[in-house]
């Protein structure tokens, strides 16, 4: 039984703000998402005419983040299959957990990443892996705390199963192998759209600095907080077949405990966000999308509302000078 760790993906994240925002030809360059214009609340600093040093440690540093973003995003992974699992490794495992010989609920699942040293599951779970050989199955006695939210479980003794699938190894992955599973033609192609990649970013970050946002208002922050909170349920039930607020209760956490550890995360996705779309507005850009003929979801709804972050960043790239 896992603690609850709450982090959400700046993809992830983006997705629901995007769902939420309105669409069609008259909003297409407008942020709304509970009819409040969010780009009202943005001051833009200097986007155009930026400079880019290719030679620099930090364009080295942000295109290696994109090369790693790639390998995480499309999980492409190196996997060690012989070997000891250590502290700091992320390993693959299967694993069922029992109390009195029966499998309890949210206990078990199958192919699940686990670094061990994060401690997200209970007191003595990692630790239990460490030195175990690859491949491998071994069963780990354990006890639940005694204030663990659930009470069916909370002091209980029980055993989990588990079997060290593999070990990831994404350090040694070579893009020049796997380039094409992301669609790419060429190592070269693949390279060139790194580099864009990395330069967009790293403008993009720039104005961001440049760029103010007076406020982020609680309406429609809240509107956005409480779509994590249901995406999170709708994920929970799917998986684990528990809704969220029982698996808030297990770690000892409310409602509000979640909304505000969710905060930061929303701020600073919101301003994102606001700044492409005043961009957007104020160069008259067309991303040329449309969600309103028909509902999307999953990946169509991610290819559709990707195309207002390129469509911006493409301008700025276009507009930079680099080096």
């Amino acid at each position: 039984m896992k603690k609850v760790v709450l982090t959400l993906g700046a993809a992830l994240l983006s997705v629901l703000l995007l769902m939420l925002c309105a669409c069609g030809d008259a909003a297409q360059k407008t942020l709304i998402y509970g009819g409040t214009d969010l780009t009202e609340y943005v001051k833009l600093g200097d986007y155009k005419g930026l400079t880019v040093d290719t030679s620099s440690e930090n364009y080295e540093a942000s295109y290696k983040a994109v090369i790693e973003k790639d390998i995480s995003d499309n999980g492409i992974v190196g996997k060690k299959l012989k070997g000891k699992v250590q502290t700091g490794d992320t390993a693959n495992i299967d694993y069922e957990g029992k109390k009195n010989g029966v499998a309890f609920d949210g206990g078990t699942a199958k192919g699940y990443d686990l670094t061990i040293g994060s401690h997200s599951f209970i007191d003595g779970f990692e630790d239990g892996l460490i030195g175990v050989n690859i491949g491998d199955t071994v069963d780990l006695n354990l006890t639940f705390p005694k204030d663990y939210g659930n009470a069916d479980l909370a002091g209980a003794a029980v055993v989990f199963t588990v079997k060290v699938n593999y070990v990831k190894d994404s350090e040694t992955v070579d893009m020049k192998e796997h380039f094409s599973e992301l669609g790419y033609k060429s190592y070269a192609d693949y390279e060139a759209s790194v580099r864009k990649r990395t330069i967009s970013n790293i403008l993009f970050e720039e104005v961001l600095k440049n760029s103010e946002v007076s406020d982020y208002p609680e309406k429609d922050k809240n509107i956005l907080i409480n779509a994590v909170y249901e995406y999170y349920d709708a994920y929970y039930k799917k998986n684990n077949n528990v809704d969220f607020e029982t698996v808030l209760s297990q770690s000892n956490m409310t409602r509000d405990d979640f909304n505000t550890q969710m905060s930061s995360s929303v701020d600073s996705q919101m301003k994102d966000q606001m700044v492409y779309y005043s961009i957007l507005r104020a160069e008259d850009l067309e991303p040329e999308y449309d969600l309103t003929e028909k509902e999307k979801f999953g990946q169509e709804v991610l290819d559709e509302i990707t195309k207002v972050e390129k469509v911006v960043k493409d301008y700025l790239y276009d507009n930079a000078k680099i080096k």
